[in-house]
């Protein structure tokens, strides 16, 4: 099998959106780029969270659902906060604009758009586990705005 450190390097070479995923009560969030669409019939997605987190503690324990956030260009604040790179000073649950919506997790409605799931299935993988929602709520908030990336550990942007 190839090494970390090469899966790594070579993994940068492929440009992923980034999001934020929101649980709730109480809030939490992290960023995740492994996030996919599942199925049409029933809609469905899937997000990976590595084992070391707290979402995954919540997700694992007592979490029904979560909220994925599509961030917008201009959000590469939330998404650093929320990958522990730079700590906002406040909490951005109460400076963003928020809404909440079937599974009670963060809407952040500065996002390009938003998934709002029940947890439908999971399965540990490696050193993450796939976490399978099943979208109850979903909307386009801003289709205006430029979608934040990251590519070869730069943050980006696409028009």
């Amino acid at each position: 099998m190839v090494d970390s450190d090469t899966f790594r390097t070579v993994m940068g070479e492929f440009a992923a959106g980034v999001t934020v995923v929101t649980l709730p009560d109480p809030n939490h969030g992290i960023t995740v780029n492994a996030f996919a669409s599942l199925s049409l019939d029933p809609p469905l997605v899937l997000v990976c969270i590595d084992h070391d987190t707290e979402a995954h503690e919540r997700l694992s324990t007592d979490a029904d659902g979560y909220c994925v956030n599509v961030l917008a260009g201009d959000q590469q604040h939330l998404g650093e906060h929320f990958a522990d790179i730079d700590v906002l000073p406040d909490n951005p649950f109460e400076t963003e604009p928020t809404r909440t919506d079937e599974s009670g997790a963060t809407v952040f409605r500065d996002s390009i758009a938003y998934l709002d799931c029940s947890l439908w299935d999971a399965f540990a993988a490696g050193d993450h586990t796939v976490y399978v929602g099943a979208v109850e709520a979903a909307e386009v908030l801003r289709p205006e705005a430029p979608a934040l990336t990251f590519f070869r550990g730069e943050w980006g942007t696409i028009e």
